[in-house]
């Protein structure tokens, strides 16, 4: 009898780490599982000090080259070494987190785009692991390294040509996810502003039916095209786009208004 209780609760803990958005007390649960990897996507600087006990360290920086513009992405094959060097596949689970959830949510848009499945963000981050007391430790993690193919998911992915088609097309929203300030300063076509002020006052994501009053002047039945100034906050408006809110057609201009405007 306690070994099918048992069995419940570790089937119970593996559909809820399935979700996108993982609570601090779900990846306690089952951070020790062989097929799952943690991601710290803060610079290398701030997970030496501290960190979740067994994560890895990816910074999400290391994902672009910065040339052209600023925030211009690594080809999909120089990604995918990235991650594999790290011991990271898409036969992987992987739970990402940093400090805001602006680089995990690069890191998951990236990681999303060159063919991984199974992959989270961890709701509160850094944050909400230490404040729950969670394990800790200074001490690195190395895996060993791994090996893939990427297999790219275009319809995810937005270009200047791409966004240029679509900016008299009555089917299209852009929105903008950079501060009100800079959308005044200037912005793409008819943008519509919505800042990336999606956390509440505990780093967490907001509720889902506060995010939907947020995006209120969004509909569900066009498509989204997502930009900021590099592509990371937008990465992470994003996924809470497509995973919280079911927005069925979503697209990140990785370039954003770095390259816009170059």
């Amino acid at each position: 009898m306690k070994k099918i209780f048992l069995s419940v609760v570790l089937v119970f803990v593996a559909l809820q780490l399935s979700a996108q958005l993982v609570s601090v007390d779900e990846l306690s649960k089952s951070i020790k599982e062989p097929n799952l990897i943690v991601i710290d996507a803060r610079p290398a600087s701030d997970y030496l000090k501290t960190h979740i006990d067994g994560a890895i360290n990816i910074d999400a920086i290391s994902l672009s080259t910065n040339t052209p513009v600023e925030g211009t992405l690594k080809s999909a094959a120089d990604l995918a070494k990235i991650f594999a060097s790290n011991g990271v596949s898409p036969k992987n689970k992987v739970v990402i987190y940093c400090k805001t959830g602006v680089s995990a949510g690069r890191m998951y848009w990236v990681m999303k785009y060159i063919g991984f499945k199974d992959v989270s963000l961890l709701d509160g981050n850094m944050g909400a692991w230490f404040a729950a007391r969670k394990p800790i430790t200074k001490n690195p993690t190395k895996l060993a390294a791994a090996s893939f193919s990427p297999a790219v998911n275009a319809s995810m992915l937005a270009t200047k040509d791409y966004v240029k088609s679509k900016m008299a097309s009555a089917g299209t929203v852009l929105v903008d996810s950079r501060a009100a300030a800079d959308y005044t300063a200037g912005h793409i076509g008819e943008a519509v502003s919505i800042p990336n002020e999606l956390l509440s006052v505990n780093s967490k994501l907001k509720p889902a039916a506060e995010l939907a009053k947020i995006f209120s002047a969004v509909p569900k039945d066009k498509e989204v095209i997502v930009y900021c100034k590099t592509g990371a906050t937008g990465s992470f408006t994003y996924f809470v786009l497509t995973n919280v809110l079911k927005y069925p057609n979503v697209k990140l201009y990785a370039g954003s208004y770095s390259d816009w405007s170059h």
